[in-house]
């Protein structure tokens, strides 16, 4: 952060601490306070002299060299508690002026590109955060100019909730020092009980002149915005226009309470300031790809036009954008989390484009429009113009503010600023847990090849393509239709090993030679048995958290629906950073990243699923299919079902809970495929291809067809029935694509651009051969949904806008309807090369029924 801003605040009633920066012109750590009172933001500037630092092995007179540089200010002998060594050492604290006299530049300037550092790699405002153990969504004070941290009173039948868990025995299964874990449980508790304030935000979006085939460049900015438009949650709507010779006024069909201003051609930079003015107003500023766009647009056109420097409220940076007040949010960044659209948002929108994610969330879209955007009224581009930031708006506020909350809840638990939570992966926020836990505790952080030396090869072999370990069990499927299956789940399975085998990176092969008898199945690795993991303690006392305590008090009908809804977000936040959690563990881009415990966790995964299902079998339950953490069982009783979660608790400390409920589940002979419909009729389709985001209409409509005819099967004679309706519509749809008798719109495949289409250059995917065909009539751009379809001639494809009926080459959509039906087909007994009138293949025997 090069600005310098204004130091503010020496007196401050309770505000959530929300972000933090380095002020490189006063060379000091600043942090960002949302006061929930004022709905504004408060400025603090560190008073204590604290200054960056790294960490050598050297002592302070080997260090000596060092001395001559004027941005080295001392070498000071400290001890740390070295975790793989368990052992305390000596080491040298190196204490310099500025962050780039330890890293940062390519050149010897930097410490750590000259010697061997420790904790050289951690961003500035991070070490700060850690050294004074704060925690970015905990709420401080400021009295006298010093911080002091606040806590709301949590309600009596939450911290009885929390009492029972504390005191519950199986919760502290696998764990060494039992007090340790509860002081952990009770610190996480009293933080995520604490309330989520409302915060107040602005979201705006931009529209750019622009010549067809060409993207505006918001480094040069050497085209005119022509509108911006703002929507406040607030309620503040409004949207400024820049007026230009030869358009159409067009009449209004904005809401009434949309304030339309309207600027001469020649006062672009009036409402370039006004639009600042009006951002400068809001502590939050949400955009959708400002990173990329909207903020540096602004501000290299503010600039272009003469506005000076300190008049501009935006900073830019490396490979994002903020505010030299303000928090900006970027949701293009947060929405393409894949933790964020699996576990959070159930997968409910496949691509990341605007229109893709409010379709799936809010549904709502985009403004439609003819021709271009150029083309369009005045009034016609202000209403496109404010939907955009009114749909983004609302995706911050949709489910009672869901995802501010989430950010704001998981914030607090990954010890990070809430503007990094919403662009960086769940490897870097329990990267920034672990290493506040590792200074608070005053643990050393350790090097990569430290970690590296104790991994040695990995003793499974990976079964996973670029894994290095072998992953989860998958047991064979139980072939054809199967009535009243009940699917049983491990809760949390991963997390629950990681806690009850005390699992981390410094226990797994530990260095005390009386843990080595202490045994994982299944490999050569060891555990320690004397002293707690740091993952095991954080994982395991979030687990248990959610498990054993979230969950019940998210239904609790004693409390307030606020408290509910802030339980529930909570327990949410928590799922998405415990599916993530053993999976950072194995993955090379983790600091802390270990094999030994990746390895260590799938094997226990496996020992404990081959382990119950032969328990299930000597309860005389018939298991017909596992997968990872779940057990598909062939209608089990009651008792049964109760004796099995009983074992499963007493015998490996983890939760198994029914899970799902089927009327019948259809099998075919591919793993991780089946098709199984729910007692209310609800179809889940896993890992078919139908559902897939870019399937051409026609097949996807044929696909919810067959599963609307599935879903109303109760018992075998009409599955039997349903298999011959199923044909008909597979053989009368064939037949219609034969005779080219289906619209070109139906035949589109729909795939997003990632990078705009000159960025391809060795490899060019259909859907770009498709694009540079468009871009000879209309700009495309990163975001753009792309409809093309397959067609005879070269290249293969041609986008729908541009492509003939004759030109169709049905054979492709033939042979990815039978891809596609095919595992539907093969489950229950049908061809489909018969259906369609086709001889059979010998190619094809792999898809016949046995």
């Amino acid at each position: 952060m090069s600005n310098a801003v204004e130091e503010v605040t020496t007196t401050m009633p309770p505000a959530l601490l929300v972000s933090a920066a380095y002020d490189g012109m006063k060379k000091s750590a600043v942090l960002k306070f949302y006061e929930p009172k004022s709905q504004t933001l408060k400025l603090w500037m560190d008073n204590t002299g604290h200054k960056p630092y790294c960490y050598s092995k050297l002592n302070p007179e080997e260090l000596k060299f060092l001395s001559d540089r004027t941005d080295v200010l001392k070498l000071e002998g400290v001890k740390r508690q070295d975790l793989l060594k368990d052992r305390i050492i000596d080491m040298t604290k190196i204490v310099v002026t500025d962050p780039l006299a330890i890293g940062g530049t390519q050149t010897d300037k930097s410490i750590r590109n000259i010697m061997d550092t420790w904790e050289s790699d951690i961003k500035y405002y991070e070490n700060y955060l850690y050294d004074n153990s704060l925690i970015v969504g905990r709420y401080y004070t400021i009295e006298d100019g010093k911080l002091k941290e606040f806590s709301y009173q949590i309600p009596d039948e939450v911290q009885l909730a929390l009492k029972g868990l504390l005191f519950d025995k199986v919760t502290n299964i696998g764990i060494i020092d039992t007090k340790e874990f509860q002081n952990h449980i009770s610190d996480w508790a009293n933080l995520l009980n604490q309330p989520v304030p409302n915060i107040r935000r602005i979201t705006f979006d931009i529209e750019v002149e622009s010549e067809t085939g060409r993207i505006p460049d918001p480094k040069v900015a050497d085209k005119k915005i022509t509108a911006i438009g703002f929507c406040g949650s607030d309620d503040f709507k409004s949207v400024f226009v820049l007026k230009r010779a030869g358009r159409q006024m067009g009449t209004s069909e904005l809401p009434a309470d949309v304030k339309v201003v309207f600027y001469e051609e020649d006062k672009e930079v009036d409402m370039i300031r006004d639009a600042f003015k009006v951002l400068e107003n809001y502590p939050f500023v949400i955009t959708f790809n400002g990173d990329e766009f909207d903020m540096p647009f602004m501000y290299n056109r503010g600039e272009r036009l003469g506005i000076p420097l300190k008049d501009i409220p935006l900073i830019m940076m490396r490979d994002s954008a903020t505010l030299k007040k303000g928090v900006h949010i970027d949701l293009y960044r947060t929405f393409s989390n894949r933790s964020f659209q699996i576990y959070a948002f159930s997968h409910k929108y496949s691509d990341f484009s605007l229109n893709s994610i409010c379709e799936g969330l809010i549904e709502e879209s985009k403004t439609e429009y003819d021709g271009e955007l150029e083309d369009l009224s005045f009034y016609e581009l202000a209403n496109y113009c404010f939907n955009d930031a009114r749909i983004t708006q609302k995706l911050t506020s949709f489910n009672n503010d869901l995802l501010m909350n989430l950010l704001v809840v998981i914030t607090r638990i990954g010890r990070m600023p809430i503007d990094d939570i919403s662009r960086m992966g769940v490897s870097q926020w329990i990267r920034s847990l672990f290493y506040f836990e590792h200074r608070k505790h005053n643990y050393l952080i350790p090097r990569r090849e430290e970690l590296d030396q104790k991994s040695g090869a990995a003793s499974t072999e990976a079964v996973i393509k670029d894994k290095k370990y072998r992953g989860g069990l998958v047991v064979e499927p139980t072939e054809g239709i199967h009535f009243n299956v009940s699917v049983m789940d491990f809760a949390s399975l991963y997390p629950s090993i990681i806690k009850v085998r005390n699992l981390s990176y410094e226990t797994v092969r530990c260095i005390h030679d009386e843990c080595k008898n202490n045994l994982i199945p299944g490999t050569p690795h060891w555990v320690c048995a004397k002293k707690n993991g740091l993952t095991a303690i954080l994982i395991g006392s979030l687990r248990d958290l959610r498990v054993n305590y979230y969950k019940s008090l998210s239904k609790n009908p004693s409390l307030s629906s606020d408290q509910k809804q802030l339980y529930t977000v909570v327990s949410q936040a928590l799922k998405v950073i415990l599916n993530a959690s053993y999976g950072v563990m194995g993955a090379e881009i983790f600091p802390l990243y270990c094999l030994p415990v990746a390895e260590a966790t799938t094997a226990v995964g496996r020992y404990t699923i081959v382990e119950t299902i032969e328990k299930c079998k000597s309860f005389g339950i018939d298991v017909l299919y596992g997968d990872t953490d779940s057990l598909f069982l062939k209608a089990p009783s009651r008792d049964q079902v109760q004796k099995v979660v009983e074992w499963a608790k007493t015998e490996f400390g983890v939760d198994l809970d029914l899970d799902k409920e089927y009327r019948y589940v259809v099998f075919s002979t591919r793993k991780k495929n089946y098709l199984g419909v729910q007692k209310d009729g609800k179809v889940d389709v896993k890992g078919l291809t139908g559902k897939k985001s870019h399937t051409p209409p026609f097949i996807k409509n044929l696909f919810y067809e067959i599963l609307e005819i599935l879903s109303k099967v109760q018992n075998e004679q009409e599955f039997v029935q349903s298999k011959t309706k199923i044909g008909d519509m597979i053989s009368s749809y064939a037949k219609k694509l034969k005779s080219k008798q289906i619209p070109l719109t139906d035949l589109a495949f729909h795939v997003m651009i990632s990078k705009s289409p000159s960025e391809y250059v060795k490899t060019i995917p259909q859907h770009i051969r498709a694009a540079k065909l468009l871009e000879q009539i209309r700009e495309i751009k990163k975001g753009d949904i792309i409809a093309y379809v397959k067609i005879i001639n070269k290249p293969g494809v041609k986008p729908v806008e541009l492509a003939r009926p004759d030109e169709v080459d049905t054979s492709k959509y033939v042979e990815f309807m039978e891809s596609t039906f095919d595992q539907i087909l093969s489950s229950m007994d049908l061809d489909f090369a018969s259906l369609i009138g086709e001889p059979k293949q010998t190619g094809l025997d792999q898809f016949f029924w046995k």
